[in-house]
């Protein structure tokens, strides 16, 4: 499928791009594990709300969870996009 392929290459570019900002790396990635991305959307999520309260320097977490959602979606056979691109024409 192509689309998840191309979610997929999203994602790790996101995970690098996050990791690289990041003063404390990320666990690795697995991606097409739906436990290990729900995991890390969470551990992601916790990491976002330590850095609102304690100011650490953690890079935004927004394009990398969006990321992590879209592959997540995808993995179980749910389109996000074609189902917005389907209610846009509908309207």
């Amino acid at each position: 499928m192509e689309r998840i392929r191309e979610a997929q290459e999203c994602l790790q570019r996101e995970f690098e791009i996050y990791n690289n900002a990041s003063s404390k790396k990320l666990p690795a990635l697995d991606i097409n594990c739906p436990e290990n991305l729900e995991t890390m959307l969470e551990f992601v999520t916790r990491r976002e709300s330590l850095k609102q309260t304690k100011k650490p320097t953690y890079p935004p977490a927004a394009k990398l969870k969006s990321a992590i959602a879209d592959t997540l979606l995808l993995l179980d056979n749910f389109d996000m996009k074609e189902f917005k691109e389907k209610g846009a024409k509908d309207k």
